[in-house]
């Protein structure tokens, strides 16, 4: 990611990035399809140096925003990217009308549920960006949090990080790649994450990969791709989905500042037992994230916001 701004007070909401559409499923109310956005000029607030103290305080709730962020930069910024009951997944502007005022966040990342806890101030939305952020009274020095308030329970398992050098998995990727219709696909900078997203003694294995021949991130041709994938045991079977994927095929090089998408947790927002996927969004001076729930091999994405200069 290059050249990222992105104050509290200046975000624009874009749902999906250019290229080949996803097989994701949306949830109601959601948009999507991106588009560069361009002559915004954001005013950055101070970055904050305010302490704090991972303790929890609060009863559990029956309703969450879910924030996505952290360090950016010389600045801390999180996104409001919806809200989670318990039977519902609940957009930006749905949300707000549920929770007002300030807040106690704890904060979740890969490794840890309530790492840190965080007071938060109350959500505002940009009449500029048409986006919601909540702005936290503190700084941080690490990014890649998802966000809920203090009092939500959340679960996490462990996830253990897979060396990139096995064959099978990247044998998984050239195929999904060569079905989709890149001749000669080119793998790399993969990852591999394995984790039990439902509980159930059997481990689910998350591929991210992206290949961009054009490295200043403006321009796509055909051959360039960002996906992450899902390896799920099915009794006997085992087969590789799509969790979200861009995947860009013209014959001469485009402008559309591709995204990259890459793994950024597995938890359980909604306490159905199942781990949702937590996928971060970099692109050209814009940053996001989505969350998508595994229903078998059905993937839906519940919540996404996405900012941009």
């Amino acid at each position: 990611m290059k050249n990222v701004y992105f104050p509290l007070f200046v975000c624009v909401v874009i749902l999906s990035a250019c290229g080949a559409p996803s097989s994701v499923s949306t949830m109601e109310g959601m948009t999507s399809t991106p588009e560069p956005v361009s002559s915004l000029t954001f005013t950055p607030l101070p970055a904050s140096t305010s302490s704090f103290i991972p303790t929890a305080t609060a009863e559990p709730a029956e309703f969450s925003p879910v924030l996505y962020g952290g360090k950016l930069f010389d600045t801390t910024s999180f996104l409001l990217l919806g809200g989670v009951s318990a039977d519902v997944w609940l957009a930006p502007e749905t949300s707000v009308t549920r929770f007002s005022g300030e807040a106690t966040y704890a904060l979740h990342n890969m490794e840890y549920a309530d790492k840190y806890f965080l007071w938060g101030r109350a959500p505002e939305l940009s009449p500029t960006c048409k986006t919601y952020f909540v702005g936290i009274d503190a700084g941080l020095e690490e990014a890649g949090f998802v966000a809920t308030l203090d009092g939500w329970k959340v679960a996490k398992r462990d996830v253990t990080e897979l060396s990139v050098d096995n064959p099978i998995y990247q044998q998984s990727v050239e195929d999904w790649l060569v079905e989709e219709g890149v001749a000669n696909p080119v793998v790399e900078d993969l990852r591999i994450l394995r984790v039990d997203i439902e509980g159930d003694g059997v481990d689910e294995v998350f591929l991210s990969a992206h290949h961009f021949a054009d490295e200043s991130g403006h321009m796509t041709e055909a051959g360039d791709y960002s996906i992450i994938l899902m390896r799920k045991v099915a009794g006997s079977d085992v087969a590789t989905l799509g969790i979200v994927n861009d995947v860009y095929r013209s014959s001469e090089p485009e402008m559309t500042f591709p995204v990259t998408y890459s793994l950024a947790n597995f938890i359980d927002l909604n306490q159905d037992g199942n781990l949702e996927v937590v996928g971060e969004m970099d692109r050209w001076e814009g940053f996001g994230a989505a969350i998508y729930q595994i229903n078998g091999r059905e993937v839906i994405e519940t919540l996404k916001a996405f900012c941009a200069s």
